[in-house]
């Protein structure tokens, strides 16, 4: 169990962590020097379940944001307040900070209580009660100290043994992700990052990746509450020597994730539920300058509030947080915002969404899709973002924001009935089963109506694209596509769809051979008759039978006695006779420089300019031809029963 002091400069923390564990603390010469803690410091001593950790922060003001590096990964926190003080400005502040955090698990420990009367102490105690009240610390006990004569420091002990008891075997099934808050080098080993390990488990020989600057590494030895252990795991303090080419400590700052390769997906960009301090004077306003803290990073930002203008003391909203770098972020992480000049608490948060959009942030449904992924519970938060996108869900980045393995995920998935997903990896995305049939009828309707319009020939995924919901993605459309070709609502050659059962239809026979010759055809240099003949070794008669079908349906194009093409091919060399006549004065087109563009050769560069004159696409001017007619206006097929 770790567990972090909190407290005002001089009440004591690192004379009660050294009476509780026998370490001191401070370890930088500085620090000796001036009596106080700059740097986190750290001691560990064996409890009832395991090995306790103690993160010692700085009291002084000046040293907070080291104290929030210390805070942001613990299980329990000790606030420290001296009898002869009170709670002072940095007890307020710290405290402020652990109750931002949702710190669930705390003790108060009233120090220097050798140094007053009995009267003094009760004083304190109200004090303390009244500055816990409507807090995360509500209910932790006070137990009076005196470090120097052990007063109190056994039963303190023996509190933090039994909340170790308590805690003891909590199981985290995600991937491993630790916070580094010191790197430096060993002499013989390399490399040493050491944090507060927060989810997941890491074994030696393990592959990780540095984020968010993306450097793999490899795990080389670990040291787990300060003992050299094959494994570390979530809610432990790590040390972690890790070796990769030209690795130093260059690479590395305080900030940074070590983390699963899965986990590794930095932002500049994420949407959470921010909280202002009441103590604080004033609203804060749109497009404010902060600096957010997250992990042990310290970043400057900008806050986009998203419900309104400005978020008034005491009261919290969305808002989206716009990073000056990346970082490493998940669903649920605790956040504290600090004023621009990072010298003072305003307020904090918690992490909805990472990988929030640029644009659309505030529209009503992006809203409530946001109110969906607040939801704690996985699958009350898929079932609901589901019902607020009708476009499609991003499965794969809400399995990466939640930290699921990727038997959760598909366990996750069994969890919602009709619940669909198209792609692959990070990339998928979920529909609802009516969501989804909903746009399977849509994309029927579109190539119903092509049909009409364009007989035989059906309709491109292009034009598909085009008039099919702009906001649904490409992967999706593909997948149900895919889906209407399958389950035989639609048939799709060479990049065309068309209604199954409308226009001349092959047997399964023909169909068979069709699929062999498509794929021969599906070039701008297609065999001859002759040649196909040879390629799938079939009855001549038959295949030109065959040919002249799938003419008809508009699935091939003969533009030569011996010379059939698929319709997307004739657009391509098309394509090609355009590209001359832009780069030819006057917009000329000569068989040699479309030879020349179009790489087919003379014979079937004279054949393709002969049939473009005939359906009208080119015109001849003398011995070259001109675009007469936009490549969109040209019916590239003639169809017939």
């Amino acid at each position: 169990m770790i567990i972090a002091t909190a407290g005002h400069i001089d009440h004591g923390k690192t004379s009660l962590v050294k009476a509780l564990t026998g370490i001191d603390t401070d370890r930088l010469p500085e620090e000796k020097k001036r009596g106080l803690s700059i740097d986190l410091g750290f001691a560990y001593v064996p409890g009832g379940a395991g090995t306790l950790g103690f993160v010692d922060v700085p009291g002084h003001e000046r040293f907070v944001r080291n104290m929030i590096a210390g805070v942001t990964a613990i299980d329990c926190a000790m606030l420290v307040i001296a009898a002869d003080d009170g709670p002072m400005p940095q007890t307020r502040e710290h405290l402020a900070i652990l109750d931002l955090l949702g710190l669930k698990s705390g003790v108060v420990a009233l120090t220097k209580i050798d140094r007053v009367e009995s009267e003094r102490i009760e004083q304190v105690k109200i004090e303390i009660a009244q500055l816990l009240r409507g807090t995360c610390l509500s209910q932790a006990p006070v137990f009076p100290v005196a470090a120097p004569t052990d007063i109190g420091v056994t039963e303190l002990r023996q509190w933090f043994d039994e909340i170790a008891k308590k805690q003891h075997g909590a199981t985290n099934r995600g991937y491993f992700r630790m916070a580094v808050d010191r790197a430096f080098v060993i002499d013989g080993a390399g490399l040493v990052v050491t944090g507060a390990v927060s989810s997941g488990e890491v074994r030696t020989d393990d592959h990780l990746v540095l984020s968010p600057a993306g450097i793999e590494v490899r795990v080389r030895g670990i040291h787990a509450q300060n003992r050299k252990a094959h494994q570390g795991r979530a809610g432990e303090r790590c040390a972690i020597n890790i070796i990769a080419p030209r690795l130093s400590t260059q690479n590395v700052r305080r900030g940074d994730w070590l983390l699963a390769t899965a986990l590794h997906a930095p932002t500049q960009r994420f949407d959470a539920r921010i909280r202002v301090l009441k103590s604080e004077n004033r609203a804060l306003r749109h497009r404010s300058p902060v600096h957010i803290h997250a992990g042990a990073a310290d970043i400057s930002a900008r806050v986009a509030v998203l419900e309104g203008s400005s978020i008034a003391p005491g009261e919290e909203q969305l808002a989206q947080i716009v990073l000056q770098s990346p970082a490493s972020l998940l669903f649920g992480e605790r956040i504290i915002l600090r004023d621009q000049s990072g010298q003072r608490t305003i307020g904090g948060g918690t992490v909805i969404d990472p990988f929030s959009p640029a644009r659309g942030r505030a529209k009503p449904g992006r809203l409530a899709l946001l109110k969906a992924l607040e939801i704690t519970d996985n699958v009350k938060a898929l079932s609901a973002a589901l019902d607020a996108a009708p476009q499609g869900f991003a499965f794969g980045q809400f399995v990466s924001a939640r930290n699921l393995h990727e038997a959760d995920a598909q366990a996750l998935c069994k969890k919602i009935e009709g619940l669909h997903l198209a792609g692959e990896g990070r990339e998928r995305i979920a529909f609802a089963g009516r969501r989804w049939d909903e746009h399977l009828a849509g994309l029927r309707a579109l190539v119903s109506n092509a049909d009409r319009q364009a007989g035989a020939e059906g309709v491109s995924r292009q034009n598909l694209r085009q008039a099919a919901n702009r906001r649904l993605a490409d992967i999706a459309l593909d997948a149900m596509l895919q889906e209407l070709v399958a389950n035989g609502t639609l048939i799709a050659s060479a990049g065309r769809y068309k209604l199954r059962g409308t226009g001349f239809q092959l047997d399964p026979k023909d169909e068979a051979l069709w699929a062999k010759l498509e794929k021969l055809l599906d070039n701008c240099r297609p065999p001859s008759i002759a040649e196909l003949v040879a390629e799938v070794r079939t009855d001549q008669r038959a295949l030109e039978r065959l040919l002249q079908k799938v003419a008809r349906i508009g699935l091939a194009v003969q533009i030569a006695p011996n010379r059939y093409y698929l319709p997307a091919r004739l657009r391509e060399l098309a394509g090609f006779a355009e590209g001359v006549a832009k780069e030819t004065p006057g917009g000329l087109v000569s068989i040699r420089a479309f030879r020349d563009k179009s790489g087919v050769g003379r014979n079937l560069s004279v054949e393709a300019l002969e049939f473009f004159d005939r359906l009208g696409f080119t015109g001849r001017a003398g011995e070259h031809r001109r675009i007469v007619k936009a490549i969109g206006d040209v019916k590239w097929v003639r169809t017939g029963g």
